[in-house]
């Protein structure tokens, strides 16, 4: 578009630079999910990396708002962004990512509108709960189907072009098993905003004292806890995994081998859950905090990718 065409006084945002900023906010904040999506077809990244900057801008409102209803306030520029970004007119908001998006999504697209209206509905949901753990572990699966299931969906069918029920059962499941993993991977920074995910039901059956995860104390009470969540989550990730052989029998080469790019962030979900359990579910160790070394992240995906498995 060019600065003619518009009568306001900021030109419009070229294209070009809305993808640069797309691909620099995930490279920052999601690097894990930027290696992943270096592995997908050259035609599917622009998409993939627009989706995914959606994703990181939604799911650091919280984070970077010091008062729930200020991250309310971010996410509702999104929710009403989004009509706007859905019939391909987003330059107006003259947001780096609504323009992305408006460029990569398909015009009056219902399924690509119901995917990302279900990743703002839950986080302004979540924004919403005031810091209030969920009642139980399906209370978390909800959540995490809603956000990393939905952006999962969008990314295989609108990047990929692979639309299966195969692929939509691994990327439910997928979907799950990320979103749990990365709520305990996020309880180190929950915890200083007086924010916990770990469930009511189970802080109750093991005796976790809710103060005790806001100071960060790693008690046995908590590790137990702790241990049904992630178990939770490796659950669905091993039934994700399970489908691989099943999606490769089902769709043609070419469309089996970007299904498992798609599903590649199971690598890292994998990874910390394994971490996890090495360090008897203490979610405050300090080496879990601190994440893997780039160079092994870089490996682990790479290694995966080159073999076509997830």
């Amino acid at each position: 578009s060019s600065s003619s065409s518009s009568s306001s006084s900021a030109p419009p945002l070229d294209d070009r630079a809305a993808f640069k900023y797309c691909l620099d906010l995930v490279r920052a904040h999601d690097y894990e999910n930027y290696l992943c999506t270096l592995a997908l077809p050259t035609r599917a990244r622009h998409v993939a990396l627009a989706l995914r900057a959606f994703n990181v801008e939604t799911a650091n409102a919280l984070g970077a708002a010091s008062e729930p209803h200020l991250a309310s306030m971010r996410l509702q520029f999104w929710r009403d962004a989004l009509p706007a970004i859905h019939a391909g007119y987003a330059s107006k908001h003259r947001h780096p990512v609504a323009v992305a998006l408006s460029r990569v999504l398909p015009a009056g697209g219902a399924r690509a509108k119901r995917w990302l209206n279900a990743i703002v509905d839950a986080r302004m949901k979540d924004a919403a709960s005031d810091g209030a753990p969920p009642l139980g572990i399906a209370y978390l699966e909800a959540y995490a189907h809603d956000t990393n299931g939905s952006l999962l969906y969008a990314i295989m069918d609108l990047a990929g072009g692979v639309r299966d029920a195969e692929t939509d059962h691994a990327c439910a499941h997928l979907g799950k098993a990320i979103g749990v993993a990365n709520l305990l991977r996020g309880t180190h920074a929950h915890s200083k905003q007086r924010r916990s995910y770990i469930p009511v039901d189970l802080c109750a059956k093991h005796g976790v004292s809710t103060e005790d995860v806001y100071r960060g104390n790693s008690t046995e009470a908590l590790r137990n806890a702790v241990h049904e969540v992630a178990s939770a989550a490796m659950a669905h990730l091993n039934t994700a995994r399970g489908m691989r052989e099943r999606i490769a029998a089902k769709c043609s080469r070419e469309d089996a081998a970007t299904a498992a790019a798609v599903l590649l962030p199971a690598v890292g979900t994998g990874a910390y859950l394994d971490a996890l359990e090495k360090r008897d579910f203490d979610v405050f160790d300090p080496g879990l905090i601190r994440g893997t070394m780039p160079l092994v992240t870089q490996a682990r995906i790479g290694w995966n990718a080159y073999r076509g498995t997830y």
